[in-house]
């Protein structure tokens, strides 16, 4: 069933109340201490699940499909719960460490692990920091920055400009280099001088994917991290950032994933998007109150419609 197309009256609303969020979490943060800042977010939380009803029913709907009866509706609501408040908490964490140095930044987020990046690099072709959209994977592009890294983040803008900018300019501001994600060249670029390329692959892709088994069921994410990593010869290194209980922050680094053999290319590109949606879904079926429940997915794959051909005849 096709999904009500929205009034323009009420997307002109969301919009402006989406800028007007951002506007004044970014300005507060800014302004505030660090635990100000999160109790903002736990605030931000709390009205985000109130008013994420159709985004609730499909969050609950994933964890059924993906954990069956494991979890009670009320363990199942306790998890979108603290989704929602990581949620709106990971952004004012963001607005706010753009102001940190380099060493508040170190102080936010302890991590571990930074030896297999290091030693990743040591070949000279870059790497890709395969993350997801976990705990704060803002803090965690930074936190690897913070190391004396070159990180690039691989991002998607908001559908509203201003919302972009506002998100892009605390980015700059946590030494992270932004790159759109259609931007090829910059990529292989940003390899080729050894930087660190951070991509979130755990999302639904409709532009010519390829279908993984993600956390026991067929999803389709996009080919990107494979084919760059065997283009460039670069290695895919996991990284996460982690939501503790207390609302504090660690983050970790995992040992490199291997680049298929095969001389296959598509079949090297499937296999190394199933390790890297493996290892993805690994920490999310640990811990899955840090994994963005409210996205769809499991989506079916639709293909473009095919070009209409206007010649006279």
């Amino acid at each position: 069933m096709p999904r009500p197309v929205k009034h323009p009256f009420r997307r002109r609303l969301e919009r402006f109340g989406a800028r007007a969020v951002a506007a004044a979490f970014s300005t507060l943060a800014r302004a505030v201490p660090l635990g100000w800042c999160r109790a903002m977010g736990r605030l931000g939380g709390y009205a985000l699940y109130a008013v994420s009803l159709r985004r609730q029913r499909l969050a609950d709907a994933n964890l059924v499909a993906t954990f069956g009866d494991r979890y009670t509706p009320a363990e199942r609501r306790a998890i979108r719960m603290a989704v929602a408040r990581n949620m709106a908490t990971l952004f004012v964490e963001l607005f706010k460490i753009s102001t940190f140095t380099r060493e508040q930044i170190v102080e936010v987020q302890p991590s571990e692990g930074f030896q297999h990046m290091r030693e990743a690099l040591t070949r000279g072709k870059g790497a890709i920091l395969a993350s997801a959209h976990y705990g704060n994977w803002e803090v965690a592009g930074a936190r690897v920055a913070a190391e004396g890294f070159d990180v690039a983040v691989v991002a998607r803008d908001a559908s509203d400009t201003q919302v972009a900018s506002i998100i892009n300019a605390s980015r700059k501001g946590a030494q992270l280099r932004v790159i759109a994600k259609d931007d090829l060249k910059g990529m292989i670029a940003h390899l080729r001088g050894n930087g660190v390329l951070a991509i979130l692959p755990d999302q639904h892709s409709n532009e010519n994917p390829v279908r993984v088994n993600f956390l026991g069921r067929p999803a389709w994410c996009a080919k990107g991290p494979a084919m760059l990593a065997l283009r460039t010869g670069c290695a895919v290194v996991p990284g996460f950032g982690f939501r503790e209980p207390d609302g504090s922050l660690r983050g970790y680094i995992l040992e490199e994933i291997p680049l298929p053999e095969t001389a296959d290319r598509e079949q090297a590109i499937a296999e190394l998007m199933q390790r890297i949606n493996d290892v993805i879904g690994d920490q999310i079926l640990a811990h899955p109150e840090q994994w963005l429940w409210f996205h769809n997915r499991w989506k079916e794959f639709t293909p473009p419609a095919p070009a209409v051909d206007h010649t006279p005849r």
